[in-house]
């Protein structure tokens, strides 16, 4: 009996080991979950600032992407940029549109290591600079997408 309390310790101690990166990823994303704040800023955004905005925070998730610790949170950072790409997308393909005055969602994280803080979603185009006036708009980004093509 004490060998196969011996053993499965063993067994159990060795799953463990083989999944804590899991375990520490899972235990730093409830924290995320838990503390993240999430708020939403109104921008004028041009091509060449969601441009660098996304690269940086493209850049952002492939670092905590390769962490253990944050693996997890890269994923949503990640997501993010995905999500907010549609207006580089928008403003590279339709020449007479300079900016775009949109709401993003903003999340900010602070734990006692870092402090990371990303576009979180789609957000909302409020309105558009098209030939030197600005307009308001009420649509989505996918109808200046269209309008694009």
């Amino acid at each position: 009996m004490k060998k196969v309390s011996i053993v499965l310790g063993v067994i159990l101690f060795l799953a463990i080991l083989a999944n804590l990166h899991t375990i520490i990823a899972s235990a730093k994303w409830y924290s995320f979950e838990h503390n993240k704040i999430v708020s939403t800023e109104t921008k004028i955004i041009t091509y060449d600032d969601i441009l660098e905005r996304l690269y940086h925070q493209r850049k952002m998730a492939s670092e905590l992407e390769d962490s253990i610790v944050y693996s997890r949170i890269g994923d949503e950072v990640r997501k993010g940029a995905d999500d907010a790409s549609d207006y580089e997308i928008v403003l590279s393909h339709n020449d007479h549109l300079a900016s775009l005055k949109v709401k993003l969602p903003i999340t900010t994280y602070k734990d006692a290591d870092k402090t990371i803080e990303f576009i979180s979603g789609k957000g909302e185009v409020l309105e558009i600079l098209e030939d030197g006036q600005w307009k308001e708009f009420n649509g989505s980004v996918q109808e200046l997408m269209k309008k694009a093509n």
